[in-house]
């Protein structure tokens, strides 16, 4: 497969995305979502004037059609849309197990202070490397994928922005269980919602146990369980007998990693709902503190029951390398709409962007080819993280931009022909690129 038949198929598969997951849009909306996933995925850039220039020949009408694209994003209900749908399909692939990675976010807009509703966020960067809080203008976040356990393929499920200036906020806690309720009801309560230690706050436990959501929560040194009487969870994480031993492999900073760990496992409660009976997970091995994990899940002696608990915490910074992803692959802290709505919306689409390349690709089998070939494309200009999206994003990329223009018939892609070839599995791909999810 030549480079410009793969740019065709990479086109063809972006209109049969958009017919097939976005079916219930009118026709102008599909080609506004056409629009812009083609030019986010040619430019690599959310900036409207960039995905303008990917999509436009004619110079002559080029603020005319960065104009459209404006008044299309500032929609009033085509972000709610969007979500809809990519939830709808990323469902899907949710099973009892699967874990639900959910993790906050921002983007930092230090100049953008005439932007609707700016407010100010914690530059998680620079105040790791100050040693304090470091405040920015900017919007604050969550993403949500889902993943099987010890599994690399995320499946992006939502990604929304929020700012505690706009008019109505109710809070972080109000606007996080509302994406996990969204999520919770199209998966039929499906799932095992993992978060780190942002998620060890009473509204969020209160919302997992009063509607049977399993779940798996890394606790903070402040927390108090029962466990014959009421204990802070050091003291108990002390009275915690390690009954296992594992080695674990891992990858920090470049540096290659293999530690042995110890853990074992607690009965206990939370005091403000003492009739569900949950396990504590106690992790020894990762620092000085001891990891200690709350889940909902059965967790009796065995190594298998222990292991699952930590294993789902572990695979959490999948979610992390997704949201750093989106951000580096798309310029998503480049977003530099104006309106309230539109900075939402943004978000949303960006998601379909982020579904396109990582999950609608490597579906099926001639797409995962297609996948594939998209992947090595970009290995031919330059090495790439390991993490196969930004792989496939940069084939796209240089698809889109170099072999063939945006062609508005993206929308009515020709039927799929048998391959007339046999295509050889790129090395080092087979673990990406499953028709399941992983």
């Amino acid at each position: 497969m030549n480079d410009s038949t793969i740019a065709f198929r990479a086109k063809e598969q972006l209109g049969k995305f958009l017919g097939k997951v976005f079916t219930h849009f009118s026709r102008p909306r599909q080609k506004f979502l056409a629009d812009m996933l083609y030019g986010i995925q040619a430019s690599g850039d959310t900036q409207l004037s960039s995905v303008m220039r990917a999509i436009n020949d004619d110079s002559g009408k080029c603020h005319a059609v960065e104009k459209r694209l404006s008044r299309n994003v500032a929609d009033a209900t085509i972000g709610d849309d969007i979500d809809k749908a990519i939830l709808e399909a990323g469902a899907k692939f949710v099973r009892d197990d699967t874990l639900i990675l959910v993790d906050p976010t921002e983007i930092r807009k230090e100049f953008g202070l005439k932007m609707e509703h700016v407010t100010m966020i914690r530059d998680a960067s620079r105040s790791s490397k100050e040693g304090r809080d470091v405040l920015v203008h900017g919007y604050h976040g969550c993403m949500a994928v889902a993943c099987q356990n010890g599994k690399r393929k995320t499946v992006p499920l939502a990604l929304r922005l929020w700012s505690s200036n706009a008019p109505g906020h109710k809070g972080e806690n109000d606007e996080v269980l509302k994406i996990i309720t969204g999520i919770m009801a199209a998966t039929g309560g499906k799932g095992v919602l993992v978060y780190d230690r942002g998620g060890d706050r009473p509204a969020f436990y209160g919302a997992f146990i009063d509607n049977s959501w399993d779940f798996i929560v890394r606790m903070t040194g402040r927390s108090v369980l029962a466990w014959k009487g009421m204990h802070e969870i050091h003291w108990l994480a002390s009275q915690c007998v390690m009954r296992h031993k594992h080695h674990v492999e891992f990858d920090s900073h470049g540096k290659e990693c293999n530690i042995q760990i110890e853990f074992g496992a607690m009965p206990v409660r939370l005091p403000m709902h003492p009739e569900k009976e949950l396990h504590m997970v106690v992790v020894k091995g990762f620092g000085e503190e001891p990891m200690m994990l709350l889940t909902s899940l059965p967790v009796n002696g065995s190594f298998e029951s222990m292991w699952r608990i930590v294993e789902g915490y572990l695979t959490r910074w999948r979610i992390e390398e997704t949201i750093r992803f989106v951000k580096q692959a798309y310029g998503f802290e480049n977003v530099r709409v104006h309106s309230y709505r539109g900075i939402r919306n943004m978000a949303s689409i960006v998601l379909a962007t982020a579904y396109f390349a990582s999950v609608w690709l490597g579906r099926h089998v001639k797409r995962e080819v297609l996948a594939e070939h998209l992947a090595n494309l970009s290995q031919r200009l330059k090495e790439v993280p390991e993490f196969a999206n930004y792989a496939i994003a940069e084939g796209l990329k240089r698809a889109f931009t170099r072999f063939g223009k945006f062609c508005r018939k993206i929308l009515d892609p020709e039927p799929d022909p048998e391959p007339a070839i046999i295509y050889q599995t790129l090395p080092g791909f087979e673990k990406f690129f499953n028709p399941d999810l992983c």
